[in-house]
């Protein structure tokens, strides 16, 4: 989950919820989750806590699979990741067993941003945010399916009463179906398989309006490459409008999405107690900042 940077503000708690992974015998009752799922050949290795995941690595005969436990309040990812393997599994991984906060995948590949820093061959952005895009479009009808299995729920007329955002709707329109959105498609959650890109890590997923969700694939890229990398993603979306349509839509969807990841980091913050998530409480307030930059300047992308 990327940080934004920007003022520290503290955050006001809501249920002081604590993560099961700091429990005691946790790592225990996780492996016997795993045994009863996948045959292993060498102990659970746990390679990352954060306050929103506890990630491991299972060894079996077949590799390496993983294992990811989520924060409560991010409980659907298992779920979405299933789903969405089942209608693109290009797209994501291969999910071997998946319940409640829990799931099991094969590994996928070698990361993106892994491929670049080596100088080995890497799909390049204009084939990710294509892939991405038309991911979104196979995904626009099913936003209620989405929404059962507890996708968050960041559509433009949800989070309209956010200061700023209600001016946004017009702007927005109807030209675009609503859909899925990954809010964190850059280098660090795009692997690649069989030298095609997949996007792992769904929990930082919501429905919204599709264009909202390419903000922090943008500031990734960086403001010099930002609007080519925007023409080409929306290329596949002129089955709806023209380019000039739409790039005026991308303006009021790239500041939603900047709300939108407020939104995501408050959704996963204010349920824990203050030693599991204060370290973070600022990612709130900075996307907020940066929602306000996005709608006094709609022509800066990548910023």
């Amino acid at each position: 989950m990327t940080c934004a940077s920007g003022s520290r503000a503290g955050a006001n708690r809501i249920t002081n919820t604590r993560l099961a992974w700091d429990e005691p015998g946790w790592l225990a009752e996780a492996t016997g989750w795993i045994d009863g799922r996948v045959e292993r050949t060498g102990d659970v290795e746990l390679v990352r806590v954060r306050p929103w995941s506890a990630i491991a690595r299972v060894p079996t005969a077949a590799g390496d699979v993983w294992f990811k436990e989520s924060a409560p309040s991010l409980a659907f990812e298992p779920s979405l990741t299933a789903f969405v393997a089942g209608r693109r599994p290009d797209c994501a991984p291969v999910v071997l067993a998946a319940e409640g906060a829990r799931m099991l995948t094969a590994t996928v590949g070698p990361r993106l941003g892994e491929l670049l820093d080596a100088g080995e061959p890497a799909p390049g952005w204009a084939e990710i945010v294509v892939r991405y895009a038309e991911l979104q479009i196979e995904l626009a009808g099913e936003t209620e399916a989405l929404l059962a299995l507890g996708v968050p729920d960041s559509r433009p007329g949800t989070i309209a009463a956010k200061p700023g955002a209600a001016e946004l709707l017009p702007q927005l329109g109807d030209l675009i179906p609503l859909s899925l959105i990954h809010e964190e498609v850059h280098g660090g959650n795009v692997f690649v398989r069989d030298g095609e890109p997949v996007f792992i890590d769904w929990a930082e997923a919501s429905v919204s309006h599709p264009f909202s969700g390419l903000v922090n694939t943008l500031r990734a890229i960086g403001p010099e490459e930002a609007p080519r990398i925007r023409d080409l993603y929306l290329e596949p979306w002129t089955r709806f409008a023209p380019l000039a349509e739409l790039r005026d839509v991308f303006a009021a969807a790239y500041a939603l999405g900047c709300l939108c990841r407020s939104e995501t980091w408050s959704r996963l913050l204010m349920p824990l107690a203050e030693e599991d998530g204060g370290d973070f409480d600022h990612n709130i307030t900075a996307w907020l900042e940066i929602f306000a930059e996005a709608l006094a300047a709609p022509d800066k992308l990548g910023v």
